[in-house]
């Protein structure tokens, strides 16, 4: 690749940035729904013509912005045993970047992408904490164990942040404070009723 090549590239990634910075600066304030090619071409202070030449419809910009937060979620968190052997933790480092891009949060969650994203990681996450939750009760039937593993799914989601930090204001640590008390809550009394309902002796 020539300089010219990688100059030309780097003037690309910046005003591909300068874009995505401005979808996030309207969702700050906007419903999604609100979002307009010409709209974000002013923010960003390019033509429209430009913002098409790297997305080509608003859907793909709403997408793009969702697939940043799940990167950035997995740069953060890569190489790092440590978070992983304390889910609350990990949990805290998590929703404070959250947090620190709550746009992309929302855009995530607004957005066929985000959508996709969120599903294509949900069969993983079931699979990680059931296999952990058979080991751990290993008499409770299938039907609870199931449940169990999406209550610990939903909990400690990023639509359990956007409810606790977005809408009902809560700083990030102490919003997944709250997500972990009630995960080790639904654990607790799930180990001492042997699963949902209670089980009498006999």
């Amino acid at each position: 690749m020539s300089s010219d090549d990688s100059l030309q590239d780097k003037r690309a990634e910046v005003t591909k940035d300068a874009i995505r910075a401005a979808v996030e600066s309207i969702l700050a304030d906007e419903h999604p729904a609100a979002i307009s090619v010409p709209a974000v071409a002013k923010q960003a202070g390019v033509s429209v013509r430009t913002v098409y030449r790297h997305f080509p419809s608003k859907q793909a910009l709403l997408d793009d912005v969702a697939a940043i937060q799940m990167r950035r979620a997995d740069k953060l968190t890569r190489g790092r045993d440590d978070l992983f052997d304390d889910p609350a933790a990990y949990l805290r480092v998590l929703w404070r970047d959250f947090a620190s891009d709550v746009e992309a949060v929302r855009a995530q969650h607004t957005s066929k992408a985000g959508a996709d994203l969120r599903a294509r990681r949900l069969s993983g996450s079931r699979a990680g904490i059931r296999t952990k939750l058979d080991a751990e009760f290993p008499n409770a039937t299938d039907a609870d164990l199931s449940r169990l593993t999406d209550l610990l799914v939903a909990v400690p989601s990023s639509s359990m942040f956007l409810e606790l930090h977005d809408r009902l204001g809560h700083e990030p640590d102490e919003a997944a404070d709250l997500a972990m008390w009630m995960v080790r809550a639904a654990q607790r009394e799930f180990a001492r009723n042997g699963g949902f309902e209670r089980r009498e002796p006999g």
